[in-house]
């Protein structure tokens, strides 16, 4: 059975799930970033073997992530897709079937690689602009800057962007684990896409950031 994380935050619990997904248990929502559907049909239009079936497995642990929390709606926080190039027919009737059996509401903030690209209308996904306010947090797809000061009363960003990843064990046996990050002001969360490494980070207690690693079904503190 996965463990999931709970964290509290500007008076909310955030459930952090091994699924790479956040839920607000106040509000019904689930959190994603980073899925990048149409990524592995981009490489291989470039000569890049990839292996099949990332957009199915993507969908599959979205859909657990659902029916675990008992989400009522779900929003990414951008990218995803990830690029016009990679939206092929075969990329395209996978969501739109997924969003035939799946139909809570979902909406999307923009992302970078979102930019320019058209989703069809049968995936049946909101347009969130670049970013909006739930409760006490501010969704959008970049994080605030780690310099940026936050006041007390500012908005708790929930973000995603920088794919961040933990290393974990030593030699040979070292391997790079999504995770989430929690530092004043906000939150980032892991790429949701199996295929993205992105940032390394590490918990640095002095400045108030934690880092929780996704490993073995388990979200674990470093």
């Amino acid at each position: 059975m996965p463990d999931d994380a709970t964290i509290e935050l500007a008076g909310e619990t955030l459930t952090l799930l091994p699924e790479r997904a956040l839920f607000l248990p106040s509000r019904g929502t689930l959190l994603v970033a980073d899925l990048h559907l149409g990524k592995a049909e981009t490489y291989r239009s470039l000569g890049v073997p990839m292996p099949e079936g990332i957009a199915e497995e993507s969908l599959e642990r979205l859909e657990l992530a659902i029916d675990r929390s008992g989400a009522a709606s779900v929003i990414v926080l951008g990218d995803l897709v990830h690029c016009e190039e990679g939206m092929e027919d075969p990329v395209v009737e996978i969501m739109a079937r997924w969003r035939r059996r799946v139909s809570l509401p979902m909406s999307l903030i923009g992302g970078n690689h979102d930019v320019g690209v058209s989703i069809p209308r049968s995936w049946r996904i909101e347009d969130d602009g670049e970013g909006r306010r739930l409760g006490p947090f501010r969704l959008q797809h970049h994080p605030r800057p780690t310099d940026a000061d936050f006041d007390a009363g500012d908005p708790v960003v929930l973000a995603g962007h920088l794919h961040p990843v933990l290393s974990l064990g030593e030699g040979a046996r070292r391997v790079l684990a999504h995770a989430f990050v929690i530092e004043p002001g906000q939150v980032i969360l892991p790429a949701f896409t199996p295929f993205a490494r992105g940032a390394r980070v590490r918990p640095e207690p002095d400045h108030d950031r934690r880092i929780f690693a996704v490993a073995e079904g388990q979200v674990v503190e470093a």
